[in-house]
């Protein structure tokens, strides 16, 4: 009986652990480079390194890290960013410049 309930506990714990991995993949930052920004909408495109891309939604609240302003933000830029989906739509939590685009 007692080999059951280990058995029983390991499982539970596993299970536990892969979910719990799946939902803190969706959590994590993300990286890309800028591919259109459009200011009128507060809206830019990112492309990731795999071929992901999202177009982020930016708002007063958003955390802009290193002195940025969202206006320094230039197509070329690579960005590290995290955000939430709220109305079908993608938010920039926040948002930091990894790299100038060049030129």
């Amino acid at each position: 009986m007692k080999l059951r309930s280990v058995s029983i506990l390991m499982l539970v714990l596993g299970l536990v652990l892969t979910l719990g991995s799946f939902a803190s993949a969706d959590d994590r930052p993300h990286e890309g480079k800028v591919t259109a920004i459009d200011t009128s909408q507060m809206v830019m495109q990112v492309q990731g390194d795999k071929g992901d891309q999202w177009n982020l939604f930016w708002t007063p609240s958003t955390k802009l890290k290193g002195d940025l302003a969202v206006e320094e933000v230039k197509v070329g830029d690579k960005v590290h960013f995290d955000f939430v989906q709220k109305d079908d739509k993608m938010y920039l939590v926040e948002l930091k410049r990894t790299e100038k685009a060049k030129g």
